[in-house]
């Protein structure tokens, strides 16, 4: 969950809780993330900081987003083999 206390912005503690979801595999590549919505309501955060985490998803290559499509779980390259 979020916490408005911790010295963490919101919109980095939204994304390091979505991005732990995606290395657990709760969200898979190519599936879509919820909605800005459906994120607001859960975590009771504003629209803005939905949307900054998803800027910092974005740049962390977690995520990719279609245009009038949606954001989706990018697809993880697979672990080089030693």
């Amino acid at each position: 969950m979020t916490s408005p206390l911790s010295n963490v912005p919101l919109y980095r503690q939204l994304a390091d809780l979505l991005a732990k979801q995606i290395e657990e595999g709760e969200l898979r590549p190519g599936q879509p993330l919820p909605s800005e919505l459906h994120l607001q309501q859960t975590y009771g955060v504003a629209r803005g900081t939905v949307r900054m985490a998803m800027r910092e998803l974005r740049a962390r290559g977690v995520v990719v987003t279609i245009h009038a499509r949606g954001t989706f779980v990018a697809n993880q390259p697979e672990a080089e083999s030693q």
